[in-house]
């Protein structure tokens, strides 16, 4: 009795939170609402829609359309015609659906978000490329001298490099402006369009060059860009080509930035800042901690070389003692 009083306690909780207008709200219907709301950066938004559509447009036959009777096993049925997607996009679209009825418990067409239930896929680790000091020299000497590049070689070796130099990505690159660069205190405060956040970085020693050289090409005006393009993908693919290198994505430059200031000894706390991270180092930890610990490593590993013969110490012959 005191179970059947609680699951009708609850069934008329539920029934309150119900709006009667809506609660024959289609997958269609409530698309052209929950699309309207959607907020963030253009590829979030393509993402999002993409992930909408497959739900919409995709969504099984035998599964009810009416939001209020669609449960948990109709979504596990439209999820297993994507067994051969990747992880990563599977869990997108997860991510997508559990919003998109969110909304809809929020308008009041359903009591429960029938994807609560619903799990992450587990996503592999991948081993992801990142370039060599030489490699990255290389690269970049390389764009340097094709000259019949169509942007200007100079141009693109110096946004490659300076990728490599900052640790930066393409589109922080691209909103460098020359009224965000300070020479005399040595800084460049830069914008992240996808986490809407300000940070502010050093000119590096080996950036330092590059940056003076343009800014003295540049006119005054304090919007002048820095770098004239910055989607370098096919030019990084191109020299990676030729030089018979792993094909590097723009994003291993600045892996190649952290690994080399990991490898220096900057301290994790500091490198997250420059990565405009607000975590303390929590994410570079969990992400280069090889490279964190591989100083202390190599350390302990030359504990293990043999220890040379002094010179002081003559040895022991058996003729010595008869």
């Amino acid at each position: 009795m005191a179970l059947a009083r609680r699951k009708l306690a609850k069934f008329k909780s539920e029934l309150d939170k119900l709006d009667p207008n809506v609660a024959s709200l289609t997958l269609d219907q409530h698309r052209k609402d929950y699309e309207q709301t959607l907020m963030g950066a253009e590829s979030t938004l393509t993402i999002a829609r993409l992930a909408i559509r497959r739900l919409c447009e995709e969504w099984p036959q035998s599964a009810p359309r009416e939001i209020r009777k669609i449960k948990t096993g109709d979504l596990r049925l439209w999820l297993k015609q994507y067994e051969t997607l990747s992880a990563s996009t599977t869990n997108h679209m997860i991510t997508t659906a559990r919003r998109f009825f969110e909304a809809a418990v929020e308008a009041g067409t359903i009591a429960e978000n029938p994807m609560a239930k619903l799990t992450y896929r587990k996503i592999p680790k991948l081993v992801k490329l990142t370039p060599t000091q030489e490699q990255f020299d290389a690269i970049v000497a390389n764009l340097r001298s094709q000259k019949s590049n169509g942007h200007g070689a100079e141009d693109t070796a110096d946004t490659v490099e300076l990728a490599g130099r900052l640790g930066l990505g393409q589109a922080e690159l691209a909103g460098i402006c020359r009224k965000h660069i300070d020479l005399d205190t040595g800084v460049i405060k830069l914008f992240r369009r996808k986490t809407t956040s300000a940070f502010t970085i050093p000119i590096f020693p080996l950036a330092r060059e590059i940056i003076v050289r343009r800014l003295a090409n540049l006119s005054n005006d304090p919007e002048t860009q820095l770098l004239p393009h910055y989607n370098f993908r096919k030019a990084l693919e191109g020299a990676c080509q030729r030089l018979n290198l792993p094909k590097f994505e723009p994003r291993a430059l600045r892996r190649f930035h952290i690994t080399q200031a990991l490898r220096a000894g900057v301290d994790a706390p500091t490198v997250a800042s420059w990565q405009g991270h607000r975590d303390g180092g929590a994410l570079v930890l969990r992400t280069y901690g090889d490279e964190v610990r591989m100083d202390h490593s190599q350390r302990m590993a030359k504990l293990l070389a043999p220890t040379p013969a002094a010179d002081n110490i003559t040895p022991f012959k058996k003729e010595d003692a008869a």
